[in-house]
C-alpha cells in the first residue's frame, strides 16, 4: 500500500493496532449548576496535571523541544475563550459537562478543518480531539486499557493522538503507519525527532492488518507499507539496516569536524529550518548555523492576524540562543506563490509565483513588515542573527527595505529596547533579474543566498510542481549552473559572502562544483548535514577547478550530469 513519507527509514515488526477511542456523549439538563461547574473545573485541573506529567516524561525520554508539542493542549486548558465557552454552556444553558466539552471541541475542530490554506493549523485538530477525549475520560472515569506488546512493533492507526505517541515505549516502537495524518502533525514531528520511519495517508492499512497480517514492513524510502513481505523484501530490508549501520559509523567522525577540504578550502555547512525546535537537532547533527530560517510558519500558525513583534522576538531570540555563536539567517516573510495565508488577503492570482509575493507584499505593507524587522533586530542582541530579503529583483527593493530598517532602528532606540545596530542584511538570488544585476546588488547587500529551486523555475519559465516540465528544472541544466557562477563571482568581486540553499546545495554530485566556485556555505536539510560535510572534507578543490571549466562549457543537462556524476562516482539517473 502506497503512503506519504513523513519520516524516512525502514522497519519490520509485528503490527500493533491503535484504534480510535470514543465516548458516547448525551445532552442532559442539570439542576446543580454550581456543582457541575466544580466537576468540570476539577477535571480541567486533573487533565492539566496529566499533560504536565506527560510533558516531563517526553522531555526526559525524547527532548525538551519535542515536549513542547504538548504545549498546545496546556494552552487550551488555560484558554479563557475555549474553557469559557464550555463553562457558558454549563452555567447559562444548565447542561452537563460532557455535552459542553464535546460541543465546543467539535466546533473548534470544524473551524480548524475549514482552514484550507493553513495545513499547520488544520493539523492541530488532532490536538483538540486528543484533549477533548482526555477531558471526557476524566469526567466519566472511563479509561482505555490497551497494553503495548512485549516485543517490537509497528504502530498502525487512522491518526494517532500526539499524547498517545509520546507515551509509547520508544525501545519497542519501530515504525508508524497511518491512514490519515499530515506532514506537520505532531505524530509526524515526533517520529522524525525519534528517527522512527513513518508513513501517512496509507489507505487500507487498518483493514489489511485486521485481516490477519503477522508482520508489517514500513518502507519509508519507497513510500510503501507491505503486509507479510516476501523473502526478497525482507532481504532488501536487512541490506538497508546493514548499510545504515555502516553509513552511520562512517559519518560519526564528521559530526563535529571543521568543514575544510584536504587542500585547505573552508566551506560552512548550515541548515534550513522552520521552527526553533529544529535548531537543537541541527546542533546534534553538527550543523554550523542556520542558512535559512523560514519565518512564514509563524504567520501561517495564526488564525486571523499576523504574529506580534513580541511573539516573533521570542521565537527568533530563543532560536539564536540555542545556536550559541552559530549564525542564524532569518528570511523575512515569504508568502504568496505556494504559501497562501488567508488573512493577508492577497487574493486569487492567475500566476501566484509571478505575482504579489515575498518582498513585494512586505514593502507594500510596512504595518506587517516593520514588526518583523523589529523582532529580528532585537533578536540580534541575543545571538548571531542576520536578515535576508527574499525575491529581490533590483536595487530599489533593497534600498526601500533598508529605509524601513533604519526607521525601525530609530523607533527601537527611542523605546530603549536592545537591538543589533550593525546587523548584516543579505538577499536571496532567485530571479533572472537578480542574476543579471548581481554586481549591482552585491554593492547593496551584505551577502547572497542563491535559492536554486526558485531560480530554476524562473530561469526556465517552468513550474517546478509540474511533472511535465520537470526536466527543465534539473539542477544539471548548464544555464542554471552558469547563472550560479555569475552570482558567486559578483559577490566575491564585491568582497561579500555567498551561499547556496535548496536541493542543489546538498546534491552529492554538485558539491565539487560549489567547491570549485568558492561558495562560502551550503544550507541543506538537517539529515544531510553530516554527509555533505564528509563530501567536502574528502574533495580537493584543486581537482575540481578543471571540472568547473569543463561544465561551464557544456550545452546540455545530460552532458553536465554525466560529467558531475562520473567525477563523484554517483549513479546516473
Amino acid at each position: 500500500m502506497k503512503g506519504i513519507i513523513a519520516s524516512p527509514g525502514m522497519a519490520l515488526a509485528a503490527p500493533f493496532m491503535i484504534s480510535e477511542y470514543g465516548i458516547v456523549v448525551v445532552e442532559r439538563d442539570v439542576t446543580d449548576v454550581s456543582g457541575e461547574l466544580a466537576r468540570f473545573r476539577h477535571a480541567v485541573a486533573d487533565c492539566n496535571s496529566e499533560v504536565e506529567k506527560l510533558k516531563e516524561y517526553v522531555n526526559a525520554s525524547i527532548g525538551e523541544e519535542e515536549a513542547e508539542i504538548l504545549d498546545f493542549q496546556l494552552l487550551l486548558l488555560d484558554d479563557t475563550d475555549f474553557i469559557g465557552k464550555i463553562e457558558e454552556i454549563i452555567s447559562v444553558r444548565a447542561l452537563n459537562c460532557e455535552y459542553a466539552v464535546k460541543k465546543v471541541s467539535d466546533e473548534y475542530i470544524q473551524y480548524l478543518e475549514e482552514l484550507k490554506d493553513n495545513d499547520y493549523l488544520r493539523e492541530r485538530r488532532k490536538d483538540v480531539s486528543d484533549l477533548s477525549l482526555r477531558l471526557l475520560k476524566t469526567l466519566s472515569g472511563d479509561f482505555e486499557d490497551t497494553a503495548e506488546p512485549d516485543e517490537e512493533y509497528v504502530a498502525i492507526g487512522v491518526d494517532i493522538a500526539p499524547s498517545r505517541v509520546a507515551a509509547l515505549d520508544k525501545n519497542k516502537l519501530k515504525g508508524i503507519v497511518l491512514e490519515k495524518g499530515g506532514i506537520t502533525s505532531h505524530c509526524a514531528i515526533l517520529s522524525r525527532s525519534l528517527g522512527i520511519p513513518c508513513l501517512i495517508e496509507t489507505a487500507g492499512i487498518m483493514a489489511a492488518v485486521e485481516s490477519g497480517g503477522a508482520v508489517v514492513l514500513v518502507d519509508a524510502i519507497a513510500g510503501e507499507a507491505v503486509i507479510d513481505p516476501d523473502d526478497r523484501r525482507v532481504s532488501a530490508f536487512e541490506d538497508y539496516i546493514s548499510r545504515e549501520a555502516v553509513e552511520k559509523a562512517g559519518l560519526a567522525p564528521y559530526i563535529h569536524r571543521e568543514t575544510i577540504t584536504p587542500d585547505g578550502a573552508v566551506m560552512k555547512v548550515y541548515a534550513n529550518i522552520t521552527t526553533k525546535r529544529e535548531a537543537e537537532e541541527l546542533v546534534r547533527h553538527g550543523g554550523e548555523g542556520v542558512g535559512l530560517f523560514r519565518s512564514e510558519l509563524l504567520y501561517m500558525s495564526q488564525t486571523g492576524f499576523p504574529p506580534s513583534e513580541e511573539q516573533q522576538f521570542r521565537e527568533y531570540s530563543e532560536t539564536a540562543i540555542s545556536l550559541g555563536d552559530r549564525p542564524l539567517v532569518i528570511r523575512t516573510l515569504d508568502i504568496g506563490g505556494d504559501k497562501q495565508i488567508g488573512y493577508m488577503n492577497i487574493g486569487k492570482e492567475n500566476n501566484p509565483f509571478l505575482g504579489y509575493r515575498a518582498i513585494r507584499f512586505c514593502l507594500d505593507h510596512p504595518e506587517i513588515f516593520k514588526p518583523q524587522i523589529a523582532a529580528i533586530l532585537r533578536a540580534g542582541a541575543a545571538g548571531n542573527v542576520r536578515m535576508m530579503l527574499p525575491m529581490i529583483t533590483g536595487k530599489a527593493e533593497i534600498s526601500y527595505a533598508k529605509q524601513l530598517v533604519e526607521q525601525v532602528k530609530a523607533e527601537l532606540a527611542d523605546s530603549g529596547k536592545r537591538f543589533d545596530s550593525d546587523m548584516k542584511i543579505g538577499v536571496m538570488i532567485e530571479t533572472p533579474a537578480a542574476i543579471i544585476d548581481a554586481r549591482i546588488l552585491a554593492k547593496e547587500a551584505d551577502f547572497f543566498s542563491i535559492g536554486t529551486n526558485d531560480l530554476a523555475q524562473y530561469l526556465f519559465a517552468a513550474d517546478r510542481s509540474n511533472a511535465r516540465v520537470a526536466a527543465l528544472n534539473s539542477h544539471f541544466q548548464p544555464a542554471l549552473l552558469r547563472a550560479v557562477y555569475l552570482a558567486v563571482t559578483a559577490a566575491h568581486e564585491a568582497g561579500k559572502g555567498v551561499g547556496i540553499c535548496g536541493q542543489a546545495a546538498e546534491a552529492d554530485s554538485l558539491i565539487p562544483l560549489w567547491i570549485a566556485m568558492g561558495v562560502d556555505e551550503l544550507s541543506v536539510s538537517i539529515p544531510r548535514i553530516t554527509a555533505v560535510r564528509r563530501k567536502i572534507c574528502n574533495t580537493r578543490k584543486s581537482e575540481c577547478v578543471g571540472l568547473l571549466d569543463e561544465v561551464l562549457r557544456f550545452e546540455t543537462a545530460e552532458e553536465a550530469e554525466y560529467a558531475l556524476r562520473t567525477f563523484s562516482n554517483a549513479p546516473l539517473g
